[in-house]
């Protein structure tokens, strides 16, 4: 894959970076200062009419009105994905050479604790109860309002390294308006999409996580009326509720009811302790398609059902469930019922922080246990389900759904926001590439995505993030996460 701008002409290119080498970020190459400069101002100049041309790719919309085009040209202009077609003309624009590269909507992680990349692996053998008991009980009882502002930027531009431009960061050390802000802070300097899902504090576990009498932080009204005036920015704002597996029926009743009247989505963990969770949300007459329930594990069937008739959405999040005894990934479970199904990574204090893994593992996961019943009866199964195709919207479009935003992003569809990764298709592990989306949903990885387009703006090219902020700040990250770890003793 090349690129037409003066800037590679200079210089820049896929293999002329500079490696990071602080707190696990080894995979995370930054533009030089004087690339950056360099291939900013050509952009700049050859950008004047404010579009970008993405040349003869293989496109794979995730759009079935316009499917898989083997070579043609997306334009982006003002943020928006205008034309989608062979040989598109258009003088003056900034041209990204996509040849022998695979185009795709940018993944949606639809959960993730993004503060967490400051204490990245340390609970990779922790259960789920241990590590209620460490990270909500004691370490996140040490973040300062910068450790959340250091965890939120380079866990989200981090994301976007790994082709993901959309996440749902779920944040629950909101010990402190401070913490809040500065979290909110990282996500804008990083630079992705964000739906914002303000949490608890995660300063006393007992206090907010054990049948909870305590409701919902006010501070949330704060953050609707004065950082999230509308919900047509890139970062938007929901509500992190513990329901009723972690806090009383008055209090979920409190907090889902304080979400709708400000207008915002709940995303809700449930179903990893046990059953029983939306049965009672059902008794408490709040079910609705503004909740996201996240796990859902141990759920019956009569509660599946449930979310489905609601019209509510699933974020399986396989590799940590399997991991910390929740059970088996539920997304089967969700598309049976009719939810929106979705993956995200939750906890990159224990598992990987791309998607490509996540949702590798969620897929392979619901294969074995669709083949199962077969290999018990002693039989060949006949067909292979989740295909590759289905495999691609959970990380897409039905990702997009399950936060609200499928009128935005989630398929490259003309008119939608351009959230676009470009894959390399000619790397070791991705050559030859004879289907597309098999190559993108079990061939690639971290290190084949090329280029990045969050809402129109470059945050990747030929391999390297353009963040100086990020690129600034990695001596601190290092800092932070050793120094909260050594306070709580570990």
């Amino acid at each position: 894959m090349a690129d037409d701008t003066d800037a590679s002409k200079a210089g820049v290119s896929r293999r002329s970076y500079l490696k990071a080498g602080a707190a696990g970020l080894a995979s995370l190459s930054f533009a030089s200062g004087a690339a950056a400069g360099r291939e900013a101002e050509a952009a700049g100049t050859a950008n004047a009419g404010g579009a970008t041309l993405i040349r003869d790719g293989t496109v794979v919309t995730v759009d079935p009105d316009h499917g898989v085009y083997d070579t043609a040209d997306v334009l982006v202009r003002g943020g928006e994905i205008r034309r989608i077609e062979p040989n598109i003309a258009a003088p003056g624009a900034d041209v990204i050479d996509a040849s022998g590269a695979i185009v795709v909507p940018g993944f949606v992680n639809a959960h993730l604790h993004t503060w967490e990349s400051g204490v990245r692996g340390v609970a990779g053998n922790w259960t789920f109860m241990e590590y209620l008991e460490k990270m909500l009980g004691n370490i996140s009882s040490h973040y300062r309002p910068e450790d959340a502002y250091l965890g939120n930027l380079f866990g989200a531009v981090q994301q976007l390294n790994a082709g993901t431009t959309t996440i749902l960061d779920w944040f629950h050390i909101a010990n402190t308006p401070d913490h809040t802000d500065r979290a909110i802070d990282g996500l804008q300097d990083a630079g992705v999409r964000a739906l914002f899902t303000h949490g608890p504090p995660g300063d006393n576990s007992a206090k907010w996580w054990e049948n909870s009498s305590v409701p919902h932080p006010d501070d949330i009204r704060r953050l609707a009326r004065e950082r999230f005036p509308s919900d047509d920015g890139l970062l938007t704002l929901a509500m992190g509720a513990r329901g009723p597996d972690y806090s009383t029926d008055e209090v979920t009743r409190h907090d889902i009811e304080l979400a709708r009247e400000l207008g915002i989505p709940v995303s809700i963990h449930i179903g990893s302790l046990g059953p029983g969770g939306v049965a009672t949300l059902d008794d408490l007459d709040l079910l609705g398609s503004d909740l996201n329930y996240v796990h859902a594990n141990r759920l019956t069937d009569e509660e599946f059902r449930l979310m489905g008739a609601s019209g509510g959405s699933i974020s399986t999040t396989a590799e940590v469930e399997l991991q910390m005894g929740m059970g088996m990934p539920a997304i089967g479970d969700a598309v049976d019922a009719g939810a929106t199904p979705s993956v995200g990574v939750d906890i990159v204090s224990n598992v990987s922080d791309d998607l490509f893994t996540q949702l590798r593992t969620a897929v392979q996961v619901e294969r074995g246990l669709r083949n199962q019943p077969a290999v018990e009866r002693g039989e060949q199964i006949q067909d292979v389900t989740p295909t590759a195709h289905r495999a691609l919207e959970y990380a897409t479009i039905e990702g997009a759904r399950a936060l609200g935003l499928a009128d935005r992003i989630g398929s490259l569809t003309p008119g939608k926001r351009a959230d676009i990764t470009i894959i390399d298709g000619e790397d070791l592990n991705t050559a030859p590439v004879h289907d597309p989306v098999e190559t993108v949903v079990f061939q690639a990885g971290v290190e084949n995505v090329d280029t990045v387009l969050v809402d129109g703006t470059v945050v990747k090219r030929n391999g390297l993030v353009h963040n100086a902020t990020a690129q600034n700040h990695l001596d601190r990250l290092e800092q932070s996460g050793r120094r909260i770890l050594r306070e709580a003793g570990l």
